[in-house]
């Protein structure tokens, strides 16, 4: 249990808030009866008491003022609260809280919260409800305005935390409390025994059982004083007693407990002769409520009436206005003829200016685009890069250069997703068009079906990939493209098969000396597909019903694979039953490649391992791609130095000398096309080749301008590197400036 001070906290928020200049107007009547319940309350005459809160009730509704009638709820509620009489209680209190929410201020906002608070801790041990009670009026009591309220709240508070046996979250509060109660005087003081007991019951939880004894005997000496609360000595002999029980003391314990049983019969005495008292009373506040109710429903009737007026009042209104239109119809037709030469003038120019923020949003557009094609294009370098210098490293064991050839796969799979999705965006009606490698399908398929083995594993699915022998080792094929459709389809059956088998197949079904008919099929031990819904699982963003409902996925896998099969010049077939499994399979008519050297990968390399040798400015901010750049100008028998924007490389160019400068176009301080031009004051002859993540067509133009000799795109590729290094020192025969 813990201690409340029903009546004082309320009694003392009150009289405070009646001796400032609060905003709400002033009533002596109403603030009289208030004084009155208060006082006689004090004298624990409660049903006196209840009259008087009564009246200011009836007499602050007349008034309509919200304040009081807020405050008068309250008033009553909290005596009601002291009598035991929770039910009434809570409702008056609930009422309180109403009308003190339409009020501007919300003065007595704290104080309701707190009785609110008492009512669940003390009507249904509901503490976790009233520990969020207590913490919101803690909040909005002002500590310095009125520090007994304060204190009691902060008391309250720690008490439900102990009764939650949480004494490590009552710890804080209580030092709190302490460290309050020394900033009062004590002849303000009003809450002392409960700080005490609040002590004792901390110091005995510790075991510290001689500081608890003494805290103990502290509050009993604030009890003897604090007459009026009676409870006080029950809580007092309930935790001492528990205390000696804990300890082996159980003489003390039983001592105590015997003093428990004493007080408590004066408690139930006190608090039985208060509801004999209020019993009488409780009639008249139920007539007076019935009167209330019937009011309301009268006011209610009254303003039904008084619309029913106002309805018939615009309805005569409104047809005489419909009277007056008629007779000026034919003059407003001739007034709105005059008028359409004048709307047309300004919808043109309407017109005009939604052209004008069109094209404004389509140069938006293109920027975001611009954008966005370098902040995902920046960090793929970063992958591409590193995966394909650890490729080249070295002393790898075969299983570390299974898992650095799929990782450097899903990457350039991946930044030609990101490459392709920008083009669209940027061009919807662009014609896609194929672009053809000497491909080794048996390697491009093994990569992709290593991609997905830790997928496949974590649903205990077995990936199996079937080639036929006879087909060409080498064709002229969009391999990226033909990934992206194997890849969308590999996943969807895994998505859709859990402990079963999923199948990669590539057949040969016919040959000739340059073309030969592959077909590919993807098949699954799924869950298939039913027959009520084959027709639309191409469409874009279907997702099938039912048993496939707690899968998840945006339903454009198989709409893109539609497309790309189409735009290869093959349509998607499939085949599939219900429970039993799905198979998806396609044919492609494809150029034998004459071409022998081909990579891992499945594409064409064009390793040329000649090395060259020259020093090397790179201007790179990211760091990532610092260290890829290094790696690969190492591996081509390059040396370089790097700076992290513009304003380095202008600096270091003034006092060395460079054969070539690798220049990143986005960096901060100072970009790469403003450090050209500051280059090109002084430096016209050292080769400039521009480093960007966006589309060469958006930023060659500008490149040129600026005095860039050349441009490579991100991620870079080793041959490429080289190749464009190569090119740049051959056209720059001039010797360099010293």
């Amino acid at each position: 249990m813990k201690k409340y001070y029903f009546l004082l906290i309320v009694f003392i928020s009150y009289s405070s808030l009646s001796q400032e200049n609060i905003s709400f107007k002033k009533n002596d009547s109403i603030d009289y009866l208030l004084k009155t319940a208060e006082d006689l309350s004090y004298k624990n005459d409660m049903y006196k008491a209840l009259e008087y809160a009564f009246e200011a009730v009836s007499y602050a509704h007349v008034i309509q003022d919200n304040y009081y009638i807020s405050s008068s709820y309250m008033m009553m509620g909290t005596i009601q609260h002291e009598i035991i009489d929770y039910k009434n209680a809570k409702k008056n209190l609930l009422k309180s809280l109403e009308y003190t929410e339409k009020t501007e201020e919300k003065i007595l906002l704290p104080s309701i919260l707190h009785s609110l608070a008492n009512i669940y801790y003390d009507d249904n041990k509901d503490y976790k409800n009233a520990l969020i009670y207590y913490k919101r009026a803690l909040e909005l009591t002002n500590k310095e305005r009125s520090p007994n309220n304060y204190q009691i709240t902060l008391h309250n508070l720690i008490w439900t935390f102990m009764d939650l046996n949480r004494f490590d979250e009552a710890k804080p509060y209580l030092k709190k409390a302490d460290s309050i109660e020394k900033t009062i005087p004590d002849s303000l003081q009003i809450d002392r025994s409960s700080l005490f007991l609040l002590k004792a019951r901390d110091y005995a939880n510790n075991k510290e059982i001689n500081k608890a004894e003494q805290a103990f005997k502290e509050s009993f000496k604030q009890l003897e004083k604090e007459s009026y609360w009676i409870k006080g000595k029950s809580y007092f002999y309930d935790y001492r007693s528990g205390m000696y029980e804990n300890i082996g003391d159980y003489f003390k314990a039983s001592q105590d407990l015997k003093k428990l049983l004493k007080n408590e019969r004066k408690v139930f005495e006190n608090a039985k002769t208060k509801n004999e008292e209020i019993a009488k009373f409780r009639f008249k506040v139920d007539e007076y409520e019935r009167e209330l109710e019937a009011a309301k429903r009268e006011k209610v009737l009254l303003l039904d009436i008084d619309k029913n007026n106002k309805i018939i009042i615009f309805i005569s209104s409104a047809a005489l206005l419909l009277l007056i239109g008629v007779l000026f119809f034919y003059y407003r037709a001739y007034r709105s003829k005059k008028k359409i030469s004048e709307i047309l003038k300004i919808k043109n120019s309407e017109l005009y200016e939604a052209k004008a923020q069109a094209e404004k949003l389509s140069k938006i557009k293109s920027q975001f685009i611009s954008t966005i094609s370098h902040e995902l294009r920046t960090p793929l370098y970063g992958v591409v890069g590193i995966s394909s210098i650890l490729l080249e490293n070295d002393g790898k064991m075969e299983k570390d250069k299974k898992l650095l050839n799929s990782l450097k796969f899903s990457a350039d799979y991946l930044l030609d997703l990101v490459n392709k999705v920008l083009k669209i965006s940027k061009i919807d009606s662009e014609e896609k068009e194929l672009i053809k490698t000497p491909t080794d399908l048996f390697s491009l398929s093994q990569n992709i079906i290593q991609s997905f083995e830790y997928q496949a594993q974590k649903k205990d699915n077995k990936l199996i990939l079937e080639h036929d022998d006879s087909t060409p080792k080498l064709v002229n094929i969009d391999a990226l493209r033909i990934s992206e459709v194997l890849i969308n389809l590999i996943g969807n059956a895994i998505k859709f098969t859990d402990k079963g088998k999923i199948w990669l197949r590539i057949k040969q079904l016919s040959t000739d000396t340059k073309t030969v008919r592959i077909r590919y099929e993807v098949e699954d031990t799924g869950m298939g597909v039913p027959e009520d819904q084959k027709e639309y699982i191409f469409e874009e963003f279907s997702q099938i019903g039912s048993v496939y409902d707690n899968k998840q996925g945006t339903g454009l896998g198989l709409s893109i694979v539609k497309k790309l099969v189409q735009v290869m010049g093959s349509q998607i077939h499939f085949e599939s039953k219900k429970d039993v499994g799905s198979m998806f399979y396609f044919d492609l008519d494809v150029e034998i490649s004459e071409s022998l050297n081909h990579a891992e990968n499945g594409s064409l390399s064009l390793e040329n391992t000649d090395s060259i040798s020259a020093k090397i400015l790179v201007a790179e901010d990211n760091k990532v791609n610092q260290l890829v750049t290094k790696n690969l100008l190492k591996n081509i028998g390059c040396i370089c130095t790097i700076v992290e924007n513009g304003f380095e490389a202008v600096q270091i160019l003034k006092e060395e000398t460079f054969d070539l400068v690798l220049m990143d176009i986005n960096m901060p301080v100072l970009d790469g096309m403003q450090a050209t031009l500051k280059i090109r004051e002084f430096d016209t002859t050292t080769p400039i080749i521009a480093l960007t993540a966006s589309e060469l067509s958006e930023v060659g133009d500008e490149c040129k301008k600026a005095g860039m000799n050349d441009m490579i795109n991100k991620p870079l590729n080793k041959n490429d590197l080289r190749d464009v290094i190569h090119k740049s020192l051959i056209v720059d025969a001039s010797p360099k400036k010293g």
